[in-house]
């Protein structure tokens, strides 16, 4: 697959999309939240759909049904990341561990034109988010952060569930005020890859 037919196919979704690379840590928790809440979601993995620690795993796949799984033709994490970047219209970025993966995509977000937005630890609103999602009027959302094992040296694994559900809840308001709902069993649709 091409990063231009990708863009295509995580277009073709109504939105709002969430897009995320497929990491554990952040990626996972934004991907989790985002099904539960009935958004179509695209995990972008690197080839041999790997993770930090190996391969995806049948019950990690399990965990993430209802996604569109898509696997790159290069194993680099960094060309998953900026082509996380280039699909999306803009980029949440939750960093509260200074991982390097983080820096890669702020990079790639900045020479890429694409908005970012880095709150602080304990920062992201609901609030935040829906001016934020307004303001850019971006309808394929990158979230990403750190993977597991920095936010689990940090200290940081279980602060930014809430606040992933505060996002969350902001993208599902606002697709349900743009009057973007999506129709039932859509979320299945991409779920094999």
């Amino acid at each position: 697959m091409t990063e231009s037919s990708l863009r295509r196919d995580v277009r073709d979704d109504r939105g709002p999309v969430i897009v995320t690379g497929g990491q554990t840590g952040v990626d996972t928790y934004a991907a989790r939240a985002a099904l539960r809440a009935g958004l179509r979601v695209h995990l972008i993995f690197p080839a041999g759909l790997r993770q930090e620690d190996g391969p995806l795993t049948p019950s990690r796949r399990r965990a993430l049904a209802g996604a569109a799984v898509h696997e790159l033709g290069e194993p680099s994490f960094r060309y998953r990341t900026w082509t996380c970047v280039y699909v999306s219209d803009a980029v949440l970025l939750l960093d509260p561990a200074g991982g390097s993966g983080c820096r890669e995509t702020a990079r790639a977000a900045r020479l890429l034109g694409r908005p970012l937005l880095s709150p602080g630890p304990g920062a992201l609103t609901a609030e935040l988010a829906a001016d934020w999602l307004a303001e850019t009027r971006a309808q394929v959302v990158l979230v990403a952060g750190c993977r597991a094992s920095v936010l689990a040296r940090a200290g940081q694994s279980h602060g930014l569930r809430p606040q992933l559900a505060a996002f969350v809840a902001a993208v599902r308001q606002r697709r349900d005020a743009l009057g973007q709902i999506v129709p039932p069993g859509a979320r299945e649709r991409g779920a094999g890859g």
